[in-house]
Formats: C-alpha cells, sequence, structure tokens
C-alpha cells in the first residue's frame, strides 16, 4: 500500500467512526437525503478523484451513523424488555456472562429471555404469561451470594423489573446498553431450571480464569493477592477500598485495567528482548503473552480488544513499519467499533484505551526522540526514557477524557507511572507463572509468588505514598466543547510536525544536490 493509498484507507476508517458517533443526531430523512447527493458526488464526478473519494468518504459516514442507529434496533421491538419497565414478571432466561461477584451480592446477566413455560413455583404476576416467544434484550439480576450461578445456567425468576438509572453524572442506563442490558431487576425469587446451556468454549475459558484465580488467592496474602487479580484478570472489585482510591488519587489506577495502554506498555517490555533472544523470538514471546492473557481472562470483550490493539503495537515496535501500522490500529478500532457501536460512547475503558495507543503510536516516538537529545537515560531495567515518554504520551491523549469523565486531575500522574511501570511487566510475568505452575506444582508456584510479593509491596506502598502527598489529585472538569477542540489542535499540531519535518528534509536535500 502507497503513502497515497494508505491515507485514503486511514481517511475511510475515520469517517466510519465519525459517523457512528454523528449517528445520534442525524434522522433517517437526513441521511437519505445525504446519501442521495454523496451518490451523485462519486458518480458524476468520477473524472476527478478528489470528488469521487468525497462522495465515497461521505457515504462511509452515513453508514456508521446507520450501524450506530441499528444497535438500537431492539429497543423497538414488540417484545422489547424496556416495555414492562415497573412491572411483576415471571420469566425464564440464560445466564450469557461471567456472574459479576461482589461483596455482598452477585450481578447476572440473563439473556434468551422468555415467559416462563413450566408450571409456576411462584406466585402468580400480572405480566407473567405475555404473549410471543421471546423478550428482546438482556436483563440484570442482583443476586445472594448463595447459592452459586455459572455462565450457561437457566433460571426461571420473578419479581419487579426495573428501569436502569440515569443521573446527571452517570447513565447506568447507557453503561449496560453497551452489553445489550436493557433492565435490572433487584434480589428476585430464582430457581434454576438448567445447566451448561452456553457456548463450551466460552465456559471451558470461565472455568480456567477461576481456577487461576484461586490459585493465586491461595498462595498470596491480602493485599497482594487483590493487586495482582487486578493487574492480570482486570478484576478490580476484590481491592481494599483504601488501595483502590489510592491508585486513583496517584494516577495509576489503569495497571488494574486489562486494556489497550497496559498490555502495550507490557509488549513494549518484552520486545526490549529481541537484542537478546532475536526479533523474531521476541515477537513470538509478545504474542504468547497476550494470548495468555486473554485465557486467563476469559477471553471477556474488553480483553479481547486490548490485545488486537496489542498486536497491532507488537507489528509497530517490533517490525518498524509505523506508517501502516498506525493505520493497523485505526482500522482495529474502526472494526471493534463496527462490531458493538456503542462503546464508542458508552464505554470509557475503551475510549482511554484506544486513545493511550493511539499516543504511544503516534506521540510516544516524538518524545523519545527528544529525550535522547536532552540525554535522558534509559536507566537499565527502569526503562526510564521509554516510560517517561510512553506515559507522558498517553497521558497527553488521555488527559482530556478523564477530566471529562471524572472531573479529577491527578497531579503526580507523571513521576508516579514512571516509577511504577517498570515493575508492571515483572509483575505480570510472575504472576502468570504463579498461576500457571500453581495448576500443577503449589509449591513451586510459592516460592514465586514470594517474588512477586515484594513487587507488589512496592507498589502498595508507592501508590500511597503518592496518594498521600499535600495536592495529589485536585477537582477539575472540562466539557464537550473543550474535548472537540483539544483534540483537533493536537490532530493538528501532530500533523504541523510531521509535514515541518518533511519539508526541512526536503530543503536540506535540495541543498546538498545543490
Amino acid at each position: 500500500m502507497d503513502l497515497g493509498k494508505s491515507k485514503i484507507f486511514l481517511l475511510f476508517c475515520v469517517s466510519f467512526i465519525f459517523g457512528v458517533f454523528a449517528g445520534k443526531f442525524v434522522s433517517y430523512t437526513a441521511m437519505a437525503f445525504s446519501a442521495m447527493v454523496f451518490v451523485m458526488l462519486a458518480t458524476l464526478g468520477w473524472r476527478k478523484k478528489a470528488w469521487m473519494i468525497a462522495g465515497f468518504l461521505g457515504l462511509t459516514v452515513l453508514l456508521g451513523a446507520w450501524r450506530w442507529q441499528q444497535s438500537f434496533a431492539v429497543t423497538y421491538a414488540e417484545n422489547f424488555v424496556g416495555n414492562y419497565y415497573e412491572q411483576k414478571v415471571e420469566w425464564e432466561g440464560v445466564v450469557v456472562r461471567d456472574p459479576d461477584v461482589r461483596s455482598n451480592k452477585v450481578n447476572l446477566t440473563l439473556g434468551e429471555l422468555t415467559p416462563s413455560q413450566s408450571p409456576p413455583s411462584f406466585p402468580a404476576s400480572p405480566a407473567g404469561r405475555q404473549e410471543g416467544e421471546k423478550i428482546q434484550g438482556n436483563i440484570l439480576l442482583n443476586v445472594g451470594r448463595y447459592p452459586e450461578y455459572q455462565y450457561g445456567d437457566r433460571l426461571r425468576f420473578m419479581g419487579k423489573l426495573e428501569e436502569p438509572f440515569v443521573t446527571e453524572e452517570f447513565s447506568y442506563k447507557d453503561y449496560l446498553s453497551r452489553y445489550d442490558t436493557y433492565a435490572v431487576m433487584r434480589f428476585p425469587k430464582v430457581e434454576r431450571t438448567g445447566e451448561e446451556q452456553g457456548s463450551k468454549i466460552t465456559a471451558a475459558l470461565y472455568r480456567a480464569k477461576h481456577r487461576l484465580q484461586d490459585v493465586i488467592v491461595g498462595v498470596l496474602p491480602e493485599p497482594a493477592s487483590a493487586l495482582l487479580l487486578g493487574i492480570i484478570l482486570g478484576l478490580k472489585r476484590s481491592l481494599p477500598e483504601s488501595l483502590s482510591t489510592a491508585l486513583v488519587m496517584a494516577g495509576v489506577s489503569h495497571i488494574v485495567v486489562i486494556s489497550g495502554y497496559n498490555i502495550s506498555i507490557l509488549t513494549k517490555n518484552v520486545l526490549r528482548s529481541r537484542g537478546l533472544l532475536g526479533r523474531r523470538a521476541a515477537l513470538i514471546l509478545s504474542a504468547s503473552v497476550i494470548l495468555a492473557f486473554v485465557v486467563m481472562t476469559g477471553a471477556e470483550a474488553s480483553v479481547v480488544r486490548a490485545a488486537i490493539m496489542g498486536f497491532a503495537l507488537i507489528a509497530a515496535t517490533g517490525t518498524g513499519r509505523l506508517y501502516a501500522v498506525q493505520n493497523a490500529v485505526i482500522f482495529a478500532g474502526a472494526a471493534m467499533i463496527a462490531q458493538n457501536p456503542k462503546i464508542l460512547q458508552f464505554d470509557i475503558g475503551f475510549q482511554l484505551s484506544f486513545m493511550a495507543t493511539l499516543g504511544i503510536i503516534y506521540f510516544s516516538p516524538i518524545l523519545e526522540m527528544g529525550l535522547r537529545k536532552i540525554k535522558i537515560p534509559e536507566a537499565g531495567f527502569l526503562s526510564l526514557r521509554g516510560n517517561l515518554s510512553s506515559t507522558t504520551a498517553a497521558l497527553v491523549f488521555t488527559l482530556p477524557l478523564l477530566l471529562y469523565h471524572f472531573e479529577r486531575l491527578s497531579v503526580y500522574a507523571i513521576p508516579a507511572n514512571v516509577l511504577i511501570l517498570w515493575s508492571v511487566p515483572y509483575v505480570m510475568a510472575l504472576g502468570m507463572a504463579v498461576a500457571f505452575v500453581g495448576l500443577v506444582f503449589l509449591s513451586a508456584a510459592k516460592l514465586i509468588a514470594a517474588t512477586a510479593w515484594v513487587l507488589l509491596q512496592y507498589q502498595i506502598w508507592l501508590v500511597t505514598w503518592v496518594a498521600g502527598l499535600p495536592g495529589a489529585a485536585m477537582a477539575l472538569a472540562v466539557d464537550f466543547g473543550f474535548l472537540v477542540a483539544y483534540y483537533a489542535l493536537l490532530v493538528l499540531g501532530l500533523w504541523y510536525y510531521r509535514y515541518r519535518n518533511k519539508f526541512w528534509y526536503y530543503l536540506e536535500y535540495a541543498e546538498v544536490k545543490l
């Protein structure tokens, strides 16, 4: 793919993403009229390449807008779950996600909802016998810790259906809609009527995840085991509240989220071994580590998205073909948004992960070159220059999103990340070794866990100390207009930097020729 085609490819991906974003604000009538205009532009202007490309880009924007609106098609169905808000229902459904275990309850996501067909064991309810064979959309049940339920269980339940809450600060309804979940039911009467009715592959991955989790909890004390589970499995629920707050205050809470940023830091450090192992072996090792993460987390959608970004970063840093892989990352984001358009607006984790990965790929090399010029050392295993450039680049790309969503600025985020990120790849590697070795040889896993515990204690001490510094976090909010202006200026700045560098390169080349 030459440079011209590469730019066109990138424009089509960005146009689709923009269309998904704009889909919330346009009507079908406006889309139909715009489609006619763009078709005319693409066909009548076929002699002029620019006109033809503009027409097809416009159609791509409309395709994105249409995809966004189609993702909500279920909400217009006659048997949509939302049509039964504030009613008592008796339904059956299958647990379609791994149960989310909390300290005092368990959240179960149920799909394949149908009115109960078996003789009721609960009192009759006015909405207990709706017409139609299937209710559209998923539901979230809040149940007690016991009895325990698993992915694939079929449950019969009865209770009052509620609409997820929406406030000025947070929309739980939008948050749940990412998983096609549109209703909640708090502590209903539940009866298990079947088992193993989900995907066998998914069930096997979840069983592996739970077994690895049990090993880690068995060989490490709290809060070290909770922190390790957060780092390698993304399980934040078990973190003590004090430690969770300290991670946020210090600006390093991303280490307990399996995201593109987290995996990119890991893969960049693993790829540093290519001088010792060779490029091919380092690439294989990095890919193997990412695949292990996918298995360990039960192949959750967020982890699969992060893995795609991680593979793109492996190609970027391992092969040196930065321009092509930059486009590949944009394509990966466009493909994920096409599969689930709601993540673009409702999934904060995806937004931060995607922007941080773009920052590391696009901006980190520029910063690293600057740090070399001012003689910042790599500092051996601390990877000072690499971590500083990666951390700063990711923060520059994610800062407005963090302020927009959380309205808090972590003052010491950059030094805290530099001091902690060098240890994350080692903790991940040791944690994975503990989990997998513990499956076959628990005593050996305890020896590995002792080394991991030292690093985990260092991380706990560091975040607690940074969070306790005066003015560690300050309240700061920005509006949507600031968000748009910031990223527009960032894109223009990066474009100008590349344009200016090319200009001076060609000028120097012309002087040499003269």
